[in-house]
């Protein structure tokens, strides 16, 4: 049941609110009476109550009064006013003060026990509130925090110091500083463990920063994304050198999770003397994190490191293009293993800086594009994927992993460089195929008259054509000519000679000699045998 205080120096108006309401049916009971305020707010001091219904007009203490004083101390304690006055400013001042409902006098009973049960509904329906806002709090740290690494210093004091103080945030520190730990394996380690194992993982990961940094004035580390953040301060006092402590703690952490699942990365940031500045350590500690893409996964840096190796130009790349377009162009994949790797080397050496690398990529791969475009050969597969490769250039995480990729379409673009050569020398042996079987009858078809025709050298074409029909283009010249004599001879009763110079053959001597040779008879003793009788030539 819930607890009602009736508060009224009149006692014959206590007793018609207590005997003329059913309390208990609006689920409520009269814990007490009183005729003076003062002792209202002593029974508070000891006891919880759910509403109060008071009149306004008593000595020493009004019920305004004594209302401003309650809810000052219980800003949800559930007050409802009567007066005899009919006065608007004493409803206004009520409401003002937070008072729930305002009733006049004469009081309609069933109309204040209407109201009664509506305000102790709200109080229900507000602690049920309270109660899942106290549960949410983690959540509310979570926001908070994840407001300020997002906020400029004036908007962030301004507008989130409040939720700190609901929260009960400890902002008396000397100095800050923020980390950023990056899941490098995120996305294995959920395929590979599944989904609730990668966040018991996870769960424990935070709990061992915290307990890393225990000792410090406040430590706090939340999840967002494949990324862990974590936002430490201290007051000063046994840290004399707070980002030395920080470094060395998290550089022992990260050592101790080189065996385990999770593979970390870690950027640490400056520190700054105002939680309000936080942003400014945690952009420090994104630059510092992206250090990884030179210098690969698994390693911690902080923004002095960034300070220490400054971005250099890119100009020491002039000439990998072509010497690119060259190995390509030999289809020397060791070549190109070997020029993909020494990128990575030289990048972590000079460091030219991420967007540096990446402008160089683009150069790279636009003049492959280029290449293909000049050899006309067709490169679809090859162009998807560069295109892929442009889309999501700022999504490599590291210089090795981006170098691995343009190996890829490097060796890819030999497969095809080399599919078009055999798909040209194929063209090319067709035609002298073609052209053979059209000027077989001519005495002086040769190698060079057919390079002619196809306008490429003798001796590349020999080799060509040997390459793509297995046999030369002497034998292939043969072997037509004393195909079509076979023909000849079968089919028709011409003179040898005549067949002879019909296939190309000048001399009727030398033809019979290539014929026997080809075939291991005479052109005599194969008609003889196509035709069922003595040849008469």
């Amino acid at each position: 049941m819930k607890k009602v205080v009736l508060v009224d120096d009149n006692e014959l108006a206590l007793e018609g609110l207590c005997k003329n309401i059913d309390w208990r049916a609006i689920g409520a009971e009269v814990y007490a009476v009183f005729t003076r305020a003062a002792d209202v707010l002593e029974l508070l001091e000891k006891a919880e109550v759910d509403l109060i219904v008071s009149d306004i007009a008593m000595p020493q203490m009004n019920g305004l009064d004594m209302s401003k004083q309650i809810l000052k101390n219980k800003p949800y304690m559930k007050i409802i006013l009567i007066s005899a006055y009919d006065d608007f400013d004493y409803a206004k001042e009520a409401i003002r003060l937070g008072v729930c409902d305002y009733v006049e006098k004469p009081v309609d009973f069933g109309y204040l026990a209407e109201v009664a049960r509506k305000v102790l509904a709200k109080a229900e329906q507000e602690q049920k509130m309270l109660e899942q806002l106290k549960q949410s709090r983690p959540a509310l740290m979570q926001k908070f925090f994840s407001d300020l690494i997002g906020a400029a210093p004036d908007y962030a004091e301004f507008h989130l110091a409040d939720q700190a103080a609901y929260l009960n945030i400890d902002l008396g520190q000397d100095e800050y500083v923020c980390a950023l730990i990056q899941i490098d394996n995120s996305a294995e380690t959920k395929a590979g463990f599944g989904i609730e194992r990668y966040h018991v993982l996870l769960l424990t990961l935070l709990s061992e920063i915290e307990q890393t940094f225990a000792d410090l004035s406040l430590t706090y580390c939340f999840p967002q994304a494949n990324h862990i953040i974590v936002i430490l301060g201290s007051s000063g006092r046994g840290n004399a050198n707070l980002l030395r402590t920080v470094y060395g703690r998290l550089s022992e952490l990260n050592e101790k999770y080189e065996a385990a699942p999770l593979s970390l990365t870690v950027g640490i940031g400056d520190i700054v003397p105002s939680i309000w500045h936080i942003s400014s350590s945690y952009e420090n500690a994104k630059t510092a994190a992206g250090f990884k893409f030179i210098f690969g996964e698994g390693r911690i840096f902080n923004i002095q490191d960034v300070r220490a190796h400054p971005p250099a130009p890119i100009s020491f790349l002039s000439g990998y293009e072509e010497k690119l377009i060259r190995l390509i162009s030999e289809k020397d994949l060791a070549g190109i293993r070997e020029f993909t790797g020494n990128l990575a080397s030289e990048w972590s050496s000079r460091y030219p800086g991420k967007n540096g690398i990446i402008a160089f990529v683009y150069s790279l791969l636009a003049r492959l594009i280029r290449f293909f475009y000049d050899t006309g050969i067709d490169a679809g597969p090859i162009l998807e994927m560069i295109s892929d490769l442009f889309a999501k250039l700022d999504r490599y995480e590291t210089a090795a992993t981006l170098c691995e990729r343009l190996y890829e379409i490097s060796a890819q673009a030999c497969h095809k460089l080399q599919e078009s050569v055999e798909t040209s020398h194929n063209q090319i042996a067709g035609q002298v195929m073609d052209y053979i079987h059209q000027h077989y009858m001519d005495a002086d078809l040769s190698l060079g008259t057919i390079s002619s025709f196809v306008n490429v050298s003798p001796s590349y074409l020999g080799a060509l054509f040997k390459k793509a029909k297995g046999q030369t283009i002497s034998d292939c010249i043969t072997a037509v000519r004393i195909h079509k004599a076979k023909e000849l001879l079968a089919h028709t009763q011409m003179k040898i000679m005549e067949i002879s110079e019909k296939v190309g053959y000048a001399n009727q001597y030398y033809f019979s000699a290539a014929f026997k040779k080809r075939t291991g008879e005479t052109p005599r003793d194969y008609r003889a045998a196509m035709q069922g009788g003595e040849s008469t030539d």
